[in-house]
């Protein structure tokens, strides 16, 4: 009767070596969930922070000074921009990422509008909105 010791051997090696490379499938797959994960949260909270914004300028008619008073940031008379650190939260130092309005020109009479954009530190736009508002002319 021969020993089947060699036999069993291999086998163990070959269901060892499918094993970590399914575990490498498996962590590589893992890695890349969480990175885009982190991505959409990233667009998610800008998207969030734009469409409060443009909500914002809105409300105050299309004065982006007194926006920029309401929400906060800057108003430089071309461009109203807020800056974020990397936990979303307002500064005036560290940028992590960059809030900005800028007006676009009218098209149609007494209709203002607007492009309210956020971007990474790299200049990667996160998320871009138009927004557009009827702008009260007089006391009428």
């Amino acid at each position: 009767m021969k020993d089947k010791a060699p036999l069993s051997l291999i086998e163990q090696t070959v269901m060892i070596l499918i094993f970590a490379l399914a575990g490498a499938l498996c962590l590589r797959v893992f890695v890349w969930a969480d990175g885009h994960s982190r991505d959409n949260a990233q667009r998610d909270q800008a998207l969030l922070l734009a469409q409060n914004a443009a909500q914002v300028l809105k409300s105050e008619g299309g004065d982006y000074a007194a926006a920029a008073e309401v929400y906060g940031g800057a108003w430089d008379g071309r461009r109203w921009t807020v800056f974020y650190d990397a936990g979303w939260q307002q500064t005036s130092g560290e940028n992590t990422y960059r809030l900005s309005a800028v007006p676009e020109p009218e098209e149609v009479e007494y209709l203002g509008r607007a492009a309210v954009e956020v971007t990474d530190r790299n200049g990667r736009q996160l998320a871009r909105l138009s927004v557009a508002w009827q702008e009260v002319v007089g006391d009428e």
